[in-house]
């Protein structure tokens, strides 16, 4: 991927400030403007989303606002905690492709069998 020109992040910075116009309430991860990679390790710009830990059900509600079916289409077990893992889906939102990664105790509230990252 070349390096990105601001042209490029008009979309990124306006499918965010679409979210939050949308959704003001709803809790902020942690949000990256990048490289997206499909299973194919195929990429383009989108906007990735980090969760520490979240609160019980803010990861399913952005899940959901990216249009993810599963929000734990590519959950695994986390490498670097014991007891952990990293809840990943995919979406979009007006156009721009989403990754959302939550990273959060392993609980009966979290699946422990999941697809491959």
């Amino acid at each position: 991927m070349t390096d990105p020109t601001m042209r490029d992040l008009l979309a990124p910075v306006a499918a965010i400030a679409l979210i939050a116009q949308a959704n003001p309430d709803l809790p902020v991860p942690r949000i990256d403007l990048g490289p997206v990679f499909d299973d194919n390790d195929h990429h383009r710009l989108g906007i990735q989303l980090y969760f520490d830990r979240p609160a019980t059900g803010i990861y399913e509600r952005w899940a959901a606002l990216i249009g993810s079916e599963n929000p734990d289409s590519h959950t695994r077990p986390s490498n670097a905690y014991p007891n952990a893992i990293v809840r990943r889906t995919y979406g979009t939102y007006a156009g721009v492709v989403i990754e959302a990664v939550a990273h959060q105790d392993n609980t009966a509230a979290a699946p422990t069998t999941t697809a491959a990252a």
